[in-house]
């Protein structure tokens, strides 16, 4: 009771700096509370434009590995068609070695060659 009889003539100025500081703390409160819905709606922009992103990148990630496929087949018939130009060269040459043979042991085939033919075919009996 000492302290109120203490207080009591500046009653009047702590009810205001009570009034003051109550002021003050809903006023912050309020400010403080429109930070945090800023805030959350910043985060749900953010949010919206991650999701988009990340669809995107769902998006490009399909199509780098479409590429990553048609490169691997790429290289695949690259190789195929190496081995099918292989086969042909060695077929070719094995029907050069068999015209030559030919050529050597038949006379009609030699008399026959030695004729003037077509130059087109002259140059594909002669390609080696």
């Amino acid at each position: 009771m000492k302290l109120l009889s203490l207080l009591a003539p500046y009653r009047s100025q702590i009810f205001a700096m009570v009034g003051v500081l109550a002021v003050s703390g809903i006023g912050a409160s309020i400010i403080g509370w429109m930070q945090i819905q800023r805030q959350n709606d910043q985060i749900a922009n953010k949010d919206g434009k991650i999701d988009e992103l990340v669809a995107t990148n769902k998006g490009w990630a399909a199509h780098a590995a479409e590429q990553d496929r048609l490169r691997a087949l790429e290289h695949k018939n690259v190789l195929l068609l190496e081995d099918k130009l292989a086969l042909i060269e060695q077929q070719n040459a094995a029907a050069a070695v068999q015209l030559k043979d030919l050529e050597a042991s038949n006379a009609e085939v030699k008399e026959y060659l030695s004729r003037p033919i077509p130059a087109d075919l002259r140059r594909l009996l002669e390609k080696k």
